[in-house]
């Protein structure tokens, strides 16, 4: 199982320059991008059609390990990367919001040279790539959205003030990693406590919760603006225990996101999972993953026959 590794435990490192990827190779150790404003972190398995898998506010790319492990075994390249400012990508980047978010992805899956992708995201990152794909259609082959955010609502007072609390400098990290453990449904992986640890000592970093708050400032999101522009195939798989929607249930927004993309998209209801469907049933969400690709794979060679 892939863990979040310190920089004294990984050997060999790729600093300062990208390592070319040969369809096939199965890459254990992290790999360094860099791009202006700073270096992306990334480790990639497999082989098969290419899926990018970026995080979500405030996550390491461990997050995906499960779900990575499955992908590999059905037959897909997967790449799993951190986000600027968090993980092992390195802190202080000039900004933080879901357009750089979506450059950083489409410059990874460049630098990969492996053709189109399937891009990975939740939440924050979920946004991203809905970005990524209709800024670049000629790159994205299909999007995974799971517990998209797409839109701001209306809050009450308590869930503003907890959001200004969170944003905070000093007592935000303190309260999100006390909250942490409540975005999740009841299916935690076995390794849950191991990964609180790893999240919280990586927000700990100096710089790191920096980022966080900067993608929690009002304006960082354009991606409702986008989703009418992206008309590759997507899946929303969306948890219908998710406590992080107050005002509208996870489905209704889940269906939503779904109306106003431009592409054929379909919506999948995990039934018992939180805020992370991809880490609390991998299974599931793999399971339909498969499927979904399959079928708009071979749909897409029956349209150029």
């Amino acid at each position: 199982m892939r863990t979040l590794l310190t920089l004294a435990a990984l050997m060999p490192l790729v600093y300062g320059q990208h390592q070319p990827f040969t369809r096939g190779s199965r890459v254990a150790a992290t790999q360094f991008l860099d791009i202006p404003g700073g270096r992306l972190a990334y480790d990639i398995e497999g082989q098969g059609p290419l899926v990018v898998c970026a995080p979500g506010l405030a996550d390491i790319r461990a997050t995906y390990n499960a779900l990575a492990t499955r992908l590999v075994d059905a037959g897909f390249t997967v790449v799993t990367m951190d986000l600027r400012g968090l993980g092992e990508s390195s802190a202080d980047w000039p900004s933080y919001t879901d357009s750089d978010i979506a450059s950083d992805m489409i410059a990874l899956v460049q630098a990969l040279d492996a053709g189109l992708a399937i891009l990975v995201g939740c939440d924050y990152s979920a946004g991203a790539a809905v970005v990524a794909a209709a800024n670049h259609p000629d790159l994205v082959a299909g999007l995974l959205l799971t517990g998209q955010r797409m839109r701001e609502h209306a809050a009450n007072y308590i869930a503003a003030a907890g959001r200004w609390l969170i944003s905070r400098p000093r007592i935000g990290r303190f309260l999100w990693n006390r909250a942490w453990p409540w975005l999740w449904g009841p299916h935690k992986p076995a390794d849950f406590e191991a990964r609180q640890r790893a999240v919280a000592a990586n927000l700990a970093e100096p710089g790191r919760y920096d980022a966080v708050r900067a993608m929690l400032r009002p304006g960082t999101q354009c991606c409702e603006i986008a989703m009418p522009h992206v008309t590759c195939p997507v899946l929303i798989t969306s948890g219908d225990a998710d406590p992080a929607f107050s005002n509208v249930s996870p489905e209704t927004e889940a269906q939503y996101v779904a109306n106003r993309l431009g592409g054929p998209t379909v919506v999948k209801m995990v039934r018992g999972a939180g805020y992370y469907p991809h880490a609390e049933q991998p299974d599931y969400v793999a399971s339909i993953f498969q499927s979904w690709w399959a079928t708009n794979h071979q749909l897409k060679l029956l349209g150029n026959d």
